[in-house]
């Protein structure tokens, strides 16, 4: 066979530049190329082409690759089908990404009309366009969703959904009485149950009118990590331990700004922090170089007044660093303004490269994904 005149690692090296539409169908084609694409070592090349995030507009489902030189050369901003048979969208009145990992996202309808109050839930390759329903999450009339998380559990490779409910919308996060209840879905056991829960509630009012982060959890090395706002309580860290299945928080950084706007996410592999206020008129953006570890807190910069690009008064989010396409070439960072708009800025010189604003539309969401043929149906 002329796949056996060639080494293994050209082979990869050639398979890992075509799509993975093609390579879902290159894989049938034989044993051999089987063997090649089901290789972990050609699975982490895969994952490893440079950082892309699912962007979900008002009005369109994207994925953006930011190893490209700008936001705007072919190929860096490309449109995502996400296809459902018709009795599936009924009465939808949002959609959301609550997650992904090794290249599964979790995406959650909102069904609410007057009668029923539900999120429809599915498990979806962006990559392959393949998808598994998963079981709804039934609320009651007046119900809300205040917490997302989804991860995988190595332990028994499976995948996870988390979330916290509350019974009334009307509650404040910030009642000690409001009514939480924990879920947990494992993919394989396709069924919810109840989670127990000490501590301090997660915030996660809604996104655009909360002076905190998302109701998204960051995941990173196994564990869910979200803001929280607890009654009579400054901010802090929880986490949840999808293999344990136990809460945690992390300690916060010793900030030197005063009314913080917070957003939380993961940047070159550690746990990142940006915490920005409208009356000092700074930002500063810290990472948490040794998990777990108070001291590690590292701050990266800090934008003063006299940085007249980010308006203070809301929310910005790192999303991942660029990847560099020369070796002299100064690191850049990918922001999510307010959500709305992404930005390319290098922390060096305190400089905006690149700026985009999707149709004029406002962004709701940028959640980091990798492409890989992982499928659903594990």
């Amino acid at each position: 066979m002329m796949l056996d005149l060639l080494p293994r690692e050209i082979l990869f090296e050639i398979l890992s530049r075509l799509p993975v539409k093609f390579l879902q169908r290159v894989k049938r084609v034989c044993k051999a190329l089987l063997c090649l694409i089901s290789d972990p070592i050609f699975v982490n090349m895969l994952a490893s082409r440079g950082p892309k995030f699912l962007i979900l507009s008002s009005s369109d489902l994207q994925s953006l690759d930011c190893s490209k030189a700008s936001f705007t050369v072919q190929g860096a901003l490309t449109n995502l089908d996400f296809h459902l048979p018709r009795d599936e969208i009924i009465n939808i009145s949002s959609i959301e990404i609550e997650g992904s990992c090794n290249g599964l996202a979790c995406v959650a309808l909102k069904i609410n009309d007057n009668k029923e109050n539900y999120r429809k839930l599915f498990l979806w390759n962006p990559s392959t366009g393949i998808y598994k329903k998963l079981p709804d999450l039934v609320l009651n009339l007046i119900g809300d969703v205040r917490m997302w998380g989804f991860g995988y559990d190595s332990s028994i490779n499976d995948y996870k959904v988390v979330c916290a409910t509350i019974a009334s919308y009307g509650r404040h996060c910030r009642d000690p009485d409001s009514d939480y209840r924990y879920r947990i879905l494992a993919t394989k056991t396709n069924s919810w149950r109840e989670l127990a829960y000490v501590g301090c509630v997660p915030q996660c009012r809604n996104a655009r009118c909360s002076r905190y982060d998302l109701p998204q959890g960051t995941l990173l090395n196994g564990t869910l990590h979200w803001l929280i706002d607890c009654y009579q309580r400054w901010p802090g860290i929880s986490t949840f331990d999808l293999t344990e299945e136990q809460f945690s928080e992390l300690p916060m950084p010793n900030v030197e700004t005063l009314l913080h706007l917070w957003t939380l996410s993961v940047l070159d592999g550690c746990i990142c922090l940006v915490s920005s206020s409208h009356r000092d008129r700074c930002v500063e953006l810290w990472t948490m170089k040794e998990y777990g570890v108070e001291s590690s807190w590292q701050k990266l910069f800090k934008l003063a007044e006299n940085f007249r690009e980010i308006n203070f008064r809301y929310s910005l989010r790192p999303l991942c660093f660029t990847t560099k396409l020369r070796a002299d070439q100064d690191d850049e960072v990918v922001l999510l303004n307010n959500k709305d708009e992404l930005i390319r800025f290098k922390p060096k010189d305190r400089s905006t490269l690149e700026r985009l604003n999707i149709c004029g539309y406002r962004i709701a969401q940028a959640i980091p994904y990798e492409e890989s043929l992982a499928s659903p149906n594990i």
